[in-house]
């Protein structure tokens, strides 16, 4: 890491900035572009990566060059991008499409192509090379184009190709010797003679750009401006271009060093220099008006937008000046390098970076206050903002050391809820637990009909650490500090259930503003369910007239089934936890001196409980009738199994045999199981010790038509009867901790089947790419480069049991169009208690993917499935 610069004022200045997003490479970022949503980015090794500037996925990518990717530009109508690489040629390709459409070599050795330029005016490329040449093509229309078949192996090098005794020329050869050559269908194109400058530049020719306006006779006319390695800029006229003569105007000197970039705006030009300044000069006059000391390096990037200069240097730095020069901001930005930098003009200003850290980082550099909710990307601004707010609340019910957190955090929630409309509460559960928010958004418009919501949510969490143990699954960054990385939103809570629970808040508070919420909603969201929802039945049984009426009851506490396919859950079991411990009158004793072979000992007795609890195999529950209310599957239920495992097949190879996949889903979805979590005994001393009590805590998830109640005293009953039968001298306690029915939806319920139009509608959207029909990553020349290849350092993310391999083979063909109805085996207990105290269906729409890693380290939600759940609740709540 550099050291910080110098400032005049320290305390002013922070030499760290929070960036928007972190996006992976699998190579140093030598070129990036920004086409409206679309950022493209030139790569190391000649790859063209496309990434959605909305949730920051990967789009697609391109194997572009042979070696690395130096420059990237646009055409002015934004249809064109044109690439130019260390294997001397320049690609044009479509934006849309990514299709290459034409190479462009030139004739001679040129060696790196550096940078260009594209005039729509004369229709031509312009490119400048590491031979300080400067070359030009004009792309005429497709079906005029006469393809060549010169090639790097073929054209002209001043040495290899000079003619040897006899005057015989040898061409470059490949390496098995034959001189290689295109095809007919390759669309190469070489450079004409008469299109070839030499010596433009007396050494490399690393910056290019096109200036208009200025010139008042014309404001279209454009001027070429380079940047060389020795030092000088150079302003050449182009009218001429078809007639081979590109005339020199002008000339800025600067003792040698190197000129690295040009930027322009309006008459100023603005060049950084390997010399750490960056200079500005006013092209009216010709003469340069002011020299920033920006040091840090060398100057390789500078970008101008109103009211600012952004410099970046080659030690990773940023450094950000006014309008007067005046240092304003400065940050470490790059591990490294800093090798690119684009920016996208308002009303959505983006400004992002790259270097050899193998990184693009994307920055808020505006310092414009803004109202919030002013159309969708405002709102997804907002909601990332609350987020980040959010998250760094440690709400950590089950630990009284964060009950301020907790208390902080529902008062945050609180006051954004009431800015947005509601009219709110807070209700307690009891002393020492967290408070229940009850916040109430009224519809647009009341009538008889108009239908309430209940939304129900939680803010709290389980505990994460940072910085833990090596052996221990430990995080990668800060869990209560947001941290945006490659289309991800990191930290405790972002899945399970702030980001849900925010999704909700902001889609009821732009259909507010609208005008356009036709339902009345109502939040109520507990600090206490990761801890066991204590007091929360109580309470809202004591509140329920406050909180009446509920027409329909919506959660968004769950997970897909996969990483690729929306669901909605429609079923969960339900669990029974207990404890089971057996006591002895008798401290710990030696087995030795005191063991008897028929003494009952403590954990020997509770060791007989377990195994005539759970039978001879320990598969099946050795309780009385306990099966009896297990519903039998219908022919209408095992045909929806199947056709679940049909929708998946296609984009999950690894399910071999279908048939056995359903019956695990059958196996962990309808059928009740018991878990033995752990068994305990007092720390022995020595291995030869009677322990004086032992301790066992299970769990016996159960299904619908079965009820926790019942489950509990059975198990109860079970236990005392059989230790009954052993005539032990010791004693039992059979604790139940908690316990939670199942629930069973009713999917054919109007507010399903709103839901799930609106997930068609808006997955349908979100993958449309506003038009662009870019290949998948694996196109091309088949050379991985998905972001999951990236050496990120990250473990393996973890995925629930139920759940299958993220990364599956789906194309747009074969994605199932409809989201998935699944089960869920896990269970959370407000949900059937609140469908049975407000007579009221409820409906779970899980935005979380599979590897989302609740309650594990790295949680993370997709960008997307944040922003496209704020949309479909969006929707819902504007049509029911």
């Amino acid at each position: 890491m550099a050291a910080a610069p110098e400032s005049s004022s320290p305390a002013e200045k922070q030499w760290w900035k929070a960036f928007n997003h972190s996006i992976n490479t699998v190579g140093s970022v030598q070129a990036l572009v920004i086409d409206d949503d679309v950022l493209f980015a030139g790569l190391q090794g000649g790859l063209i990566a496309a990434y959605s500037l909305q949730t920051y996925d990967l789009l697609s990518t391109v194997h572009a060059h042979e070696e690395s990717v130096l420059g990237l530009t646009l055409s002015d109508d934004h249809r064109l991008l044109f690439s130019s690489g260390a294997d001397s040629t320049v690609k044009i390709w479509s934006t849309q499409s990514l299709e290459h459409l034409w190479s462009i070599h030139s004739a001679f050795e040129v060696g790196d192509v550096f940078c260009l330029a594209y005039s729509a005016r004369h229709r031509t490329v312009l490119f400048g090379a590491q031979n300080g040449s400067i070359s030009w093509y004009q792309i005429e229309d497709k079906a005029r184009l006469a393809l060549s078949r010169t090639t790097s192996s073929s054209r002209q090098h001043r040495f290899f190709d000079s003619r040897g005794p006899g005057g015989t020329a040898h061409p470059l050869q490949e390496v098995n010797g034959n001189a290689h050559s295109y095809g007919s269908n390759t669309h190469s194109l070489t450079v004409p003679n008469a299109s070839y400058k030499q010596y433009a530049h007396k050494s490399y020719i690393y910056s290019m750009i096109l200036a208009k306006g200025l010139f008042q006779h014309d404001d279209e006319e454009e001027v070429l401006i380079t940047g060389g390695g020795g030092g000088t800029i150079r302003l050449w006229k182009i009218d001429a271009l078809d007639s081979g003569d590109l005339q020199r105007i002008f000339q800025f000197k600067n003792k040698g060093a190197s000129v690295l970039c040009l930027t322009y705006s309006g008459s100023f030009l603005y060049a950084g220099l390997a010399d750490g300044t960056a200079h500005i000069y006013n092209l009216a006059s010709n003469q340069l008006i002011q020299r920033l000391n920006v040091g840090l390096g060398e100057v390789s990037q500078v970008l101008v937008q109103p009211g600012n200069i952004l410099c970046g240097t080659s030690q990773g730095w940023i450094k950000q000046f006014n309008s007067q020069f005046l240092e304003v901001d400065c940050w470490e930005a790059h591990q490294g390098k800093l090798l690119a930098m684009s920016i996208k003009a308002p009303p959505k200003t983006c400004f992002v970076s790259g270097g050899n850290d193998n990184k693009i980082l994307l920055w808020d550099v505006s310092e414009q206050q803004r109202e919030p909710l002013l159309g969708s990307e405002r709102a997804n601004d907002d909601i990332l903002a609350a987020l980040r707010q959010f998250v760094s609340y440690r709400t950590v019910s089950a630990n009284p050391r964060f009950t301020t957190d907790c208390h902080e955090a529902v008062t945050y929630l609180r006051k954004l809820c009431s800015s947005f409309g509601a009219t709110t509460a807070l209700l307690s559960p009891g002393e020492h637990i967290s408070p229940i928010l009850l916040a109430k958004f009224q519809a647009s418009t009341q009538s008889a009909d108009t239908k309430t919501i209940l939304f129900y949510g939680h803010y709290d969490v389980v505990d994460a650490e940072f910085g833990a143990a090596p052996d221990s699954a430990i995080w990668n960054s800060d869990p209560f500090t947001l941290h945006p990385q490659d289309g991800f939103l990191y930290g405790r809570g972002v899945t399970d259930d702030k980001g849900p629970i925010l999704a909700a808040i902001f889609a009821v508070a732009e259909l507010v503003k609208q005008k356009e919420l036709s339902c009345n909603v109502t939040f109520l969201l507990e600090g206490d369910e990761e801890a066991g929802s204590r007091g929360f039945r109580s309470t809202v049984s004591a509140h329920r007239k406050e909180i009446e009426p509920v027409d329909y009851i919506l959660l968004s506490n769950s997970y897909w089934l996969d990483d690729h396919i929306p669901c909605l859950t429609f079923g969960m079991r339900g669990v029974v936890h207990a404890n089971v411990t057996v006591t002895s009158n008798k401290p710990n004793l030696h087995s030795g001196m005191e063991g008897k072979a028929i003494q009952h000992e403590p954990l020997k007795d509770l060791t007989v409980l377990l195994a005539a609890l759970i039978g001879d195999t320990g598969t099946k529950i050795q309780i009385a009738d306990f099966y009896d209310a297990v519903d039998r599957m219908s022919e209408e239920e095992e045909r929806a199994y199947r056709a679940l495992t049909t929708a998946l097949l296609p984009g999950h190879p690894e399910i071999r045999r279908p048939q056995e996949f359903v019956q695990s889903l059958i196996q962990k979805w309808r059928y009740p199981n018991l878990t033995i979590h752990q068994v305990e005994v007092p720390e022995a001393k020595t291995a030869v010790t009677i322990s004086g009590y032992a301790k066992a805590t299970l769990s016996i998830r159960i299904v619908p038509s079965q009820t926790a109640e019942d489950v509990a005293d059975k198990l109860t009953k079970f236990l005392n009867t059989t230790f009954g039968s052993l005539g032990s001298s010791n004693s039992l306690n059979v604790t139940i901790t908690s316990k939670a029915d199942p629930w069973l939806g009713q999917i054919r319920s109007e507010l399903y089947n709103k839901l799930t139009q609106a997930i068609i509608e808006v997955w349908t959207l979100s993958n449309t790419l506003n038009g662009r029909t870019f290949p998948s990553s694996s196109s091309g020349t088949g050379t991985p480069t998905s972001v999951d290849q990236v050496v990120t350092g990250a473990r393996a993310l973890h995925r629930r049991a139920s759940s299958l391999q993220s990364h599956g083979t789906f194309t747009s063909e074969n994605t199932p169009h409809e989201p998935l109805f699944i089960r869920e085996g896990g269970s959370i207990p407000a949900i059937s208690f609140l469908e049975r105290e407000f007579g009221a269906p409820a409906a779970m729409f899980p935005m979380g993917q599979a590897s989302d890693n609740a309650h594990l380290d790295n949680e993370r939600i997709r960008v997307e499935n944040l922003y496209n759940g704020r949309e479909v609740l969006s929707r819902v709540f504007s049509e029911l």
